[in-house]
């Protein structure tokens, strides 16, 4: 049985972790190739569906939702369980009874979780989104994209407040997206 040449790139070629976005990213949705080894790889990147900006929004924005809960369940419990402050003058507060004041504290615990599970799904959908759209557009993922998407994203979520918040927002939040950036990935 005779062996096949082993076919090389031309050594001008740049490797495909820096040419195909996220493929130097170990936690973000492996997947396999099915060329052989050895065998060169074609420019033409066959695209999977974890690759594209709405598999990545909507996936970006579940986790957000979960993790989201998970913090308001953590935190709203501690804000449940306070009892109240004594001021001088003021009368006393009845005594709830147990079972009453578990719904009371179960009801206002679920309200914070699900209002902490939604801010983070927008948010975490809004930067995942803005980034994915930004590195698809300038044709490669740096520090520079994920800083744009940053500012659009906290340019979105100050809309309400006015050109100047919309200002201070853009940012900081294309500040905070690239200072996380560098810490993830360093010098990539």
């Amino acid at each position: 049985m005779e062996e096949q040449p082993v076919v090389k790139p031309p050594s001008g070629t740049p490797s495909p972790a820096t040419t195909y976005p996220y493929s130097f990213n170990p936690f973000t949705f492996p997947r396999s190739t099915s060329f052989a080894p050895g065998q060169a790889i074609p420019n033409f990147y066959p695209i999977s569906i974890a690759d594209t900006c709405a598999f990545k929004t909507i996936t970006s924005g579940a986790m957000g939702y979960v993790l989201g809960r998970a913090m308001g369940l953590l935190l709203s419990s501690y804000e449940a369980i306070t009892p109240p402050i004594p001021v001088p003058g003021q009368r006393e507060l009845p005594k709830v009874p147990w079972r009453e004041q578990l719904q009371v504290s179960g009801r206002m615990i679920g309200e914070k979780s699900t209002s902490w599970g939604r801010n983070f799904l927008f948010f975490s959908a809004m930067i995942s989104g803005m980034e994915c759209l930004v590195d698809k557009g300038r044709g490669h993922h740096d520090i520079t994209s994920v800083a744009i998407a940053g500012c659009a994203t906290g340019a979105v979520f100050a809309a309400g407040q006015g050109v100047q918040a919309q200002c201070l927002a853009c940012g900081g939040m294309a500040a905070f997206s690239a200072a996380m950036e560098h810490f993830m990935h360093g010098g990539d």
